[in-house]
Parts: structure tokens; C-alpha cells; sequence
């Protein structure tokens, strides 16, 4: 035999042999893409096992058309970011910064000055850059007790705050409300000086407005997400749930669904107002017969409501006033004082032409246009006269 067809069979050997082992490689690829899919359908049917209720909702036809197919209630929102946030800076409550939290950095290896140490019996826990001093929280509690609001503008915050054990504790949604408005920024100026928290402030400030700018919506809704990446350099994982995230999305249903005062659930979760007229219906037909024996149905007056009076020009006292005589300026002050825009100047020509009395009463409180004052000494949390808020 000739090397030449010597040749030719090893040549013919290789190449059944190469075609061999690219089939093989093949029939290997398939079999690792089917197990693949295979693998890839079993996580899908354990995914889709999780979720044991399909809403009736996703039977609509324009369901999958919505832009926006839940509402985010912003002022549960706002509340349940407040309360973590409160909570973790003064260790009270529900905080997001506790021993496992600690144990969890450790877990995920990160933040090592942070891990708990134990200390005998104890275990340590190392300051954290939210964290707060004895005096420091002292005086953040301090700003928040003596903090005095105009009158109906909030409920008595100081009642929901102690100072020697440095907790707040109890506030509802509108409280938190103000706090994440107007109070926050303020009381954690001096201590705490926090970019972030500023920042998230100034976000929820913006969304409650009730005119919203699109252009500075839209500046703010990339705002948020770097005050969030600010939050996640410093504090712990466990403070970003699901409350937390909602905020990136609060900005992008703003611009579909307008302002938030038509959306969230004030005017729904409180007492003295209805959802709609036809709820109201619904419900005083049906409560109505027990009502009518039971007890009375009497409509409420509204809280600062004035009332005419012969004696009296305008507005109504709080309480029963005490006589003072007027010295010769305060007649003329009086007298010159009295306003004669008005379209009907009958009235108030005829008080004119008697000139003012030299007697006078003095009230320690009062209503007039729809608003209630007092006088300073009064001392009062919430009060139209006497309003500040130190914080140096």
C-alpha cells in the first residue's frame, strides 16, 4: 500500500473523528440550552407560585393601557418615612438602626465599624454617623416640645414628646405631616447637620404644593434618587423598605395625576368629612332609624364661627371680658380707626356720630374673619399671637 493512501485513510480517520466530536458538541449544546430553558421555566412557575391572587382589576380591557394603575397615597407615605426617620435618629420606637441591623452589616460584610461588640455580658454598639448625643437629642426633643403653631394649624405636638426620655412618640399622619414640612429641617439644623434630610424634606414640601412646576418637579424627581444614594453611604439597609423606594415614584405620578391634595386620603380619613355625596346618602339612610332612637342628630358648628351682635362690630369673644377706661389717646385712636370702605356706612356713621365710649372691654381671647386669637400671656401651644420657633 502506498503512503499516499496511507495518508488518505488517516486524513479520512481525522476528519470522522473531528465530524465526530462536532457532533457530539452540538448534541452537548442542545442538551445544556434545553436544561437551561428547563431550569429557567421552574423558576419562572416557583416566581409566578409566590403571587396566589391575580387582581380583578387585570380583567378590563384598558387595564394595560393605564398609565397609572395604583395610586400612592403620599400621605402614608410621607408618614411612614417620617416615623423611620424620627425613630432611627433618637433609638426609639420602631428604629431602623438596632442590634440586627448591626448583625446584618456584619453578615454582609460591610461597615465594619459598625459591628456590634461584645463587652462582657453586653454587646456594644458603635456610633453610628446618624446617630445622636444624650444632649444633642435633649435638644432636638426640646425644639419640638416648645414649638408654637398658629391655632388649628396642628394638634399639641408637645404632648407626644419626652424630653427626659428623649422620645416622640404617638403623632399622627398630619403631625408628621408638619414635621416633614416645616419642623424637621429646623430642629435637626444645630445637631444633625444632614444634607439628605434636608433634601428629602424639600422633596415632600414640593409634592404637596398645590400648584406643581413641572420643570422643578422634574429637576427634584432626579433630586430624590441622590438624596436616596446619599442615605445608603451612611445608614443602615434595613431603614430603605419599601416606604423609602415609593419615593422615586411619587414624582412620575405626579406629573400624571396633577396635585396630591385631589389623591391622598386627608379628606377621606377624617371624621367630619365624606368621600363622596353618594356614600353620604347611603349611610345616613341607613343609620338614620337608629339614629332617631338612640340620640340626637345635631349638626356641628364650625370651630371659629362669629356671630351678629348688637354690642358687638365684628367677631365674637372667647370669653367674658373685663371693664377698662380709655385714656384720651386711646379715644382718638379708636375713633379714627374705625373703617369707612364699607358699602352700607349707616351703621357705622350712626356709631360715629356717638363717639367712641370711655369704657372698653378687654377679652384674653377672640374670633374674627374665620380665626381664633389670644392674647400673648395667654401662653397657649397653639395660638394666632405670640407665634415663633427658636432653634439656635
Amino acid at each position: 500500500m502506498s503512503t499516499c493512501a496511507i495518508g488518505k485513510k488517516r486524513d479520512g480517520k481525522k476528519r470522522s473523528r473531528a465530524s465526530r466530536v462536532e457532533v457530539t458538541s452540538d448534541n452537548e449544546a442542545e442538551d445544556s440550552a434545553s436544561d437551561e430553558e428547563e431550569d429557567l421555566a421552574e423558576k419562572n412557575e416557583e416566581e409566578l407560585s409566590r403571587w396566589k391572587k391575580r387582581s380583578i382589576f387585570f380583567t378590563l380591557p384598558y387595564w394595560q393601557d393605564l398609565p397609572v394603575r395604583h395610586n400612592l397615597d403620599v400621605m402614608h407615605v410621607e408618614k411612614n418615612v417620617a416615623a423611620s426617620l424620627i425613630a432611627t435618629l433618637l433609638h426609639c420606637g420602631n428604629s431602623k438602626d438596632c442590634i440586627k441591623a448591626r448583625k446584618d452589616l456584619e453578615a454582609l460584610g460591610i461597615r465594619k465599624d459598625l459591628h456590634p461588640k461584645p463587652h462582657g455580658k453586653r454587646i456594644l454598639l458603635p456610633a453610628a454617623p446618624w446617630s445622636l448625643s444624650k444632649s444633642q437629642k435633649k435638644t432636638f426633643c426640646k425644639r419640638l416640645f416648645d414649638f408654637k403653631g398658629p391655632d388649628g394649624y396642628c394638634s399639641n405636638i408637645a404632648s407626644c414628646v419626652s424630653i427626659d426620655e428623649c422620645k416622640v412618640m404617638g403623632l399622627k399622619s398630619h403631625d408628621y405631616h408638619v414635621l416633614m414640612q416645616q419642623l424637621l429641617p429646623v430642629a435637626v439644623r444645630g445637631p444633625l447637620p444632614r444634607i439628605a434630610i434636608f433634601r428629602l424634606c424639600s422633596f415632600f414640601n414640593l409634592m404637596c404644593q398645590r400648584v406643581i412646576d413641572m420643570e422643578q418637579l422634574q429637576k427634584m424627581e432626579t433630586e430624590i434618587v441622590e438624596s436616596l444614594c446619599i442615605f445608603e453611604r451612611f445608614w443602615p439597609p434595613s431603614f430603605f423598605d419599601i416606604m423609602v423606594h415609593l419615593c422615586v415614584h411619587l414624582g412620575r405620578e405626579a406629573k400624571l395625576g396633577g396635585p396630591v391634595h385631589f389623591r391622598w386620603m386627608y379628606p377621606i380619613e377624617r371624621k367630619d368629612v365624606w368621600p363622596s355625596p353618594i356614600l353620604q346618602k347611603n349611610v345616613c339612610s341607613f343609620a338614620l332609624p337608629f339614629l332617631k332612637k338612640t340620640t340626637n342628630v345635631v349638626d356641628k358648628d364650625d370651630r371659629n364661627t362669629a356671630y351678629e351682635s348688637e354690642s358687638i362690630l365684628e367677631g365674637r369673644p372667647i370669653l367674658t371680658g373685663t371693664s377698662f377706661s380709655l385714656t384720651e389717646t386711646d379715644k382718638k385712636i379708636a375713633h379714627l380707626a374705625i373703617p369707612l370702605d364699607a358699602e352700607d356706612n349707616a351703621e357705622t356713621l350712626k356709631w360715629i356720630a356717638y363717639g367712641p365710649r370711655s369704657v372698653a372691654r378687654s377679652y384674653t381671647g377672640y374670633i374674627i374673619n374665620g380665626l381664633k386669637f389670644h392674647i400673648a400671656s395667654a401662653n397657649r401651644l397653639s395660638q394666632n399671637s405670640g407665634v415663633y420657633y427658636e432653634a439656635t
